[in-house]
């Protein structure tokens, strides 16, 4: 998943992790390419990838309001 606003781009991954349950990581590039910050964050337990990714979705909009948009 991918987010374009305001000439940054923010990339979510979301990961298995090997200890169990699920990570997301998001990287947040300026428009010329280069990374100007990074976030992760333990999902916890997911009961399949598609919960996953919907907490990682979450997980990256409020991590946008609270980064991006003061």
């Amino acid at each position: 998943m991918q987010h374009h606003d305001q000439e940054v781009l923010i990339d979510v991954s979301t990961a298995a992790m090997d200890t169990g349950g699920y990570g997301v990581l998001l990287t947040v590039t300026a428009e010329g390419g280069t990374e100007v910050d990074a976030a992760f964050s333990y999902l916890g337990d997911c009961a399949s990838l598609h919960e996953a990714r919907d907490r990682a979705e979450i997980f990256a909009q409020n991590w946008v309001e609270e980064n991006i948009f003061r």
